[in-house]
């Protein structure tokens, strides 16, 4: 508790985290604050990849493989396409704000068992309160209520602008119809380190479902 009170006002740093148990400090740790870039393809598993930059220096890209259908969520959020009903993440930002609450921030801290691990910071008055999430929900959250993402860069690894550019096609997925045409060609060939959750029958279902989804098909839904 000593500890925790003593440390408590340098875990609210902006760019800094704090790893601890009840007894003793972990690591204090540095992280960057990046940006959503774009949306890519693994050529090798067919797995969506977010492609996250260092906002600072935008040459400095984090790539982290997430699930078909978070994917989506951040394609169609970009897309600037507001549904007529609110879809899944919408739905947790409808809750969050009806408890007179906010996404202050998302952090992507740590690996565990070849998962990626981050917290949600929901700010509800004076109460801070942090939620354990798959930086794929935490990064469609913080796009929704407009918060900043920050990682640590020991754990997720870089890839420069260039390295990147060498390897994409120029259209960048902006739309799911964007993301229907990269499923059926991919365009990058990045060493494999999937998210946790992704199964190939769920990869079998977003290409069938990519075959005949339109940005209008939500108005029925």
């Amino acid at each position: 508790m000593f500890l925790q009170t003593v440390l408590s006002p340098l875990a609210k740093i902006q760019n800094f985290s704090i790893l601890m148990t009840d007894s003793f400090i972990i690591e204090v740790i540095d992280m960057v604050k990046v940006i959503v870039k774009s949306i890519a393809i693994d050529s090798l598993t067919g797995s969506p990849i977010v492609l996250l930059a260092n906002e600072e220096n935008q040459n400095d890209v984090y790539p982290i493989w997430i699930g078909v259908a978070e994917a989506e969520g951040i394609v169609i959020n970009q897309s600037g396409f507001i549904p007529p009903r609110p879809l899944t993440y919408d739905l947790f930002k409808n809750v969050i704000e009806a408890l007179d609450g906010k996404v202050k921030e998302v952090r992507i801290i740590d690996m565990v068992n070849n998962a990626y691990i981050a917290n949600i910071v929901i700010q509800q008055g004076d109460r801070e309160i942090i939620i354990d999430s798959r930086p794929s929900d935490a990064i469609n959250l913080a796009l929704r209520f407009n918060s900043p993402i920050y990682l640590n860069d020991q754990v997720v690894k870089k890839i420069s602008l260039e390295e990147l550019k060498a390897q994409e096609k120029d259209e960048e997925i902006k739309t799911v119809e964007d993301l229907e045409r990269q499923t059926e060609a991919p365009k990058l060939d990045l060493e494999k380190t999937e998210e946790i959750g992704i199964k190939d029958e769920d990869l079998e279902k977003f290409r069938e479902m990519l075959e005949n989804i339109k940005p209008e098909d939500f108005l029925t839904k």
